[in-house]
């Protein structure tokens, strides 16, 4: 069993903005410099990148929803 550091940084990236801790603009940078230092590849920036588009929508959604209970 070998440590894949990419699916790695990837997986933290994706699993930290879901989870609340880190801010999705934040992730966006890691994953730049991650790709920067060839630590990352532009599929893995690409999956980071949808799976923040995907939990935008996911919030805004439920955002809106919750604002459309209180009216």
């Amino acid at each position: 069993m070998s440590f894949n550091l990419s699916e790695f940084l990837t997986e933290g990236l994706i699993n930290s903005v879901n989870n609340g801790l880190i801010p999705s603009d934040l992730a966006t940078v890691y994953a730049g410099n991650y790709l920067s230092k060839s630590m990352i590849t532009q599929a893995q920036v690409t999956q980071v990148s949808d799976a923040i588009t995907a939990y935008k929508v996911a919030h805004t959604s439920a955002d809106q929803a919750a604002a459309d209970q209180v009216q």
